[in-house]
């Protein structure tokens, strides 16, 4: 039975048949998590701007419509739930969360593809819509969103395994 301090008090591992959380300090060792990694926190910076920029550049091109129905935020939300699906599939059939894998997540995913989509557009622009008696169209929104979300996500997952398994099949 491994015993290790904690706080002065000496406390006992409940499951030493399981391995240790690599992303938990160790007692006696400390490491920054990943996440708080300066070089892998630049990376998500950087991927960030890149992705805010290009909502800014698809809110300029798709206007909402005259009707107030949140094009433009529908528009990203799809394509970055079909983009994260294709990229985490893709990234987790390649190997292990670390290296050039984990920047790559990171920079793309984290960064890139979470300020493209937004979720506090989505809720402001539904809030907005229910605030002016457009319910239906409210509702609308919602419901294309996530279902939509969910679908493309699901396609991009399917895409993603597809070239996996041809790229594997042709070696």
């Amino acid at each position: 039975m491994k015993l290790f301090k904690q706080k002065d008090i000496f406390a006992r591992d409940t499951h030493p048949e399981l391995p240790i959380d690599p992303d938990v300090v160790q007692p006696g060792v400390y490491r920054w998590p990943p996440h708080f990694t300066p070089v892998l926190l630049a990376i998500v910076f950087i991927g960030g701007c890149v992705g805010a920029l290009a909502r800014y550049g698809v809110i300029a091109i798709l206007p909402t419509a005259n009707d107030g129905f949140p094009v433009s935020t529908l528009f990203v939300n799809l394509l970055g739930a079909f983009l994260l699906g294709m990229l985490l599939e893709g990234l987790s059939r390649r190997g292990r969360d670390e290296g050039a894998l984990r920047a790559l997540r990171l920079l793309l995913g984290t960064g890139y593809i979470g300020a493209f989509t937004t979720y506090s557009t989505f809720a402001v622009e539904t809030n907005e819509l229910i605030r002016h008696s457009a319910v239906f169209t409210a509702s609308l929104f919602v419901a294309s969103s996530i279902l939509g979300g969910l679908l493309l996500c699901a396609i991009g997952i399917k895409i993603a395994a597809f070239y996996h398994a041809e790229k594997v099949t042709k070696k």
